[in-house]
């Protein structure tokens, strides 16, 4: 009989979960509201119900569940499972999430980076399945990453590994969100991308201006998608300089670790070649040329269910580590 694994994906609007077998089918998904305003216990009992209640809706008794991953947001120890102070969770202040779930479902449970776990999602079951080694790119307000190599999550020993969106791409460059300058981030996700576009905005002929009431405050990526899609000369070249600035960044994972597949996720890859051609373009121009032409950059295959597919598999691998 397979044995299941469940995957609880806890964000600071939605908490999935998804019941998967050891033998990567998936059984069940759902997803409730987090309502992280109530406090951390509040949110654990909704993570418990939604594990409990989607077993039960499925006809699986807890016997039968080999372990629980949680997804989280950081900072967090992944060994510990101590989730310190995320931003998007209010009153989280070293909350030992894995004791606390165990404790409610009565079976082991890990913690991990919600980046990690989209990650290892796709390496798991999406894109990257099938590699060895491969490095994702999240992209949205900011930038995250996660990277597997020779089929281990690279975490690091202080567990801030791939935090690919803070590479550095420019000296003394933008400000970032981190406190830093120049960092990929400040350049290559949605907020870089809105910020370039109104840098150039007083001189620029556009139909953004029309599209966001002359105020380039209002600017959002889907409004600069739309306008380089229908022509619009300016939206084009903020657009195509945001993916050199993420190609860039790429190259250097190219040059670095020497990855199989580069994975894109995150909602700016709904552009499609628009974005990937200029991406595959940069990384030929600045990586090595063998490990540049081995590497396939490629979109999310998982969508929005990388995370949560990733946390079972994570779950997966950690529990099996542990008693091999």
């Amino acid at each position: 009989m397979s044995r299941y694994i469940v995957g609880v994906d806890l964000g600071g609007t939605n908490i999935k979960t998804a019941i998967v077998t050891d033998g990567r089918e998936v059984v069940a998904k759902e997803s409730r509201s987090t309502d992280a305003a109530a406090g951390p216990d509040a949110v654990m009992e909704l993570m418990a119900a939604s594990v409990t209640e989607l077993t039960a809706q499925n006809n699986i008794a807890m016997s039968d569940v080999m372990a629980v991953g949680l997804g989280a947001p950081g900072p967090m120890n992944w060994q510990t499972g101590i989730v310190y102070s995320p931003p998007n969770l209010p009153g989280w202040n070293n909350v030992p999430l894995a004791d606390e779930m165990k404790r409610r479902l009565g079976v082991p449970c890990y913690v991990d980076n919600d980046a990690n776990v989209a990650c290892y999602g796709e390496y798991w079951m999406g894109a990257g399945q099938g590699a060895e080694s491969i490095v994702v790119f999240t992209l949205g307000t900011g930038v995250g990453g996660g990277i597997v190599v020779f089929n281990q999550l690279l975490r690091g020993k202080d567990g801030t590994a791939a935090e690919l969106g803070h590479i550095k791409v420019q000296r003394d460059g933008r400000l970032c969100g981190c406190g830093a300058r120049g960092c990929l981030e400040a350049y290559a996700s949605v907020t870089g991308m809105t910020r370039t576009a109104r840098e150039g905005w007083e001189a620029a002929d556009t139909a953004l201006k029309d599209m966001a009431d002359g105020n380039p405050e209002v600017v959002t990526g889907k409004m600069i998608h739309e306008a380089a899609v229908a022509g619009d000369a300016y939206a084009k070249d903020v657009f195509k300089e945001t993916a050199i600035w993420l190609g860039l960044g790429a190259a250097s994972m190219v040059n670095a670790l020497n990855p199989e597949r580069i994975v894109l996720c995150g909602g700016m890859i709904n552009a499609g070649d628009m974005l990937f051609d200029t991406v595959r373009e940069t990384v030929r121009e600045n990586a090595f040329d063998v490990p540049a032409d081995r590497c396939e950059i490629l979109p999310a295959g998982l969508g929005g269910d990388s995370g949560v597919l990733g946390c079972a598999g994570c779950a997966l691998a950690r529990f099996q580590e542990e008693h091999a």
